[in-house]
């Protein structure tokens, strides 16, 4: 190519986009989804380099995500494999980043509870769990508009409206997807975990690359794959996962314990509402990981 066509293709092309900001979303390619159980399924992406990106995508009609701190001030650190088969999860993977005494950074509710408060001139993410739905906004935007109505009770100025509830938020971070579109970030080659949400976020992603892989590269996988946004969790060391459900067995360790974790439970199918129960019969981490 001649350097007059190098030139045009520049000038057709425009500026890049700034640092932080969404660039433009690849087409979407297909992705092959297996079914694990009714509600659940599971995917494998590859970097360049060949290595896997593991996808296991949730129905939150069919199953609950939740934000899980450990007990105590700070928390007691677990592993994802401890969390899974002490709490009867069908999956986990490690939460956000933490200081060198285990305090996790930035807020976390657990359980409809905050147990950390908002950072708020962080520059991350915030994963708001609230019923069945799921959102992802920035910092500057938490707290966001709520996602589910819990029955309860109405605020005081506001008789004709029930009480909302956030069940579950973690703040971490950079977002690797915002609107489906890819944000610009500094490059790295490190272990990531990662959750991604559909467009209505009905419907919560689990992202592992247990290899080195660049965060850039995972985003544009992502967005390829037709994901609407999507955040980093803590990686690098920090990275792990643990499934067991159907035919989906996953165990990737970490390099230790973490003081909290993002898990997902099934939801009971046939549970009943007012019901009366029957009677009686006869590891030391100084600075955040890759923020």
């Amino acid at each position: 190519m001649t350097a007059l066509a190098v030139a045009l293709a520049l000038l057709a092309a425009g500026p890049p986009p700034a640092t932080g900001e969404p660039a433009a979303a690849p087409p979407a390619a297909p992705l092959a989804w297996q079914t694990v159980v009714p509600g659940a399924w599971r995917a494998t992406l590859k970097t360049e380099e060949g290595q896997p990106i593991e996808l296991l995508r949730f129905d939150l009609e069919h199953f609950r995500a939740a934000v899980v701190v450990g007990k105590g001030q700070p928390p007691q650190p677990r592993t994802a494999q401890e969390l899974r088969q002490n709490r009867g999860a069908v999956a986990a993977v490690n939460g956000g980043f933490f200081d060198g005494r285990v305090v996790p950074l930035g807020l976390r509710i657990a359980d409809g509870e905050q147990r950390f408060p908002l950072r708020p001139k962080a520059d991350w993410g915030v994963l708001v769990l609230a019923g069945r739905r799921a959102r992802i906004v920035h910092t500057r935007d938490y707290p966001a508009l709520p996602l589910d109505r819990e029955q309860g009770q109405a605020p005081p100025d506001q008789p004709d409206k029930a009480q909302e509830r956030i069940d579950g938020a973690i703040q971490v971070g950079p977002r690797l997807l915002v609107d489906g579109a890819p944000t610009r970030l500094r490059p790295q080659l490190a272990r990531r975990t990662a959750v991604a949400l559909d467009q209505h976020g009905r419907e919560l992603t689990l992202v592992v690359v247990p290899e080195p892989a660049d965060a850039n590269e995972v985003a544009e996988r992502l967005a390829a794959a037709g994901f609407a946004d999507a955040m980093l969790l803590d990686g690098g060391p920090s990275t792990q996962a643990s499934v067991e459900l159907g035919d989906a067995h996953l165990e990737i360790a970490g390099g230790y314990p973490v003081p909290d974790l993002l898990a997902v439970f099934p939801r009971s199918a046939h549970r009943k509402v007012n019901t009366p129960a029957p009677g009686p019969a006869s590891a030391t981490k100084t600075t955040p990981r890759n923020p």
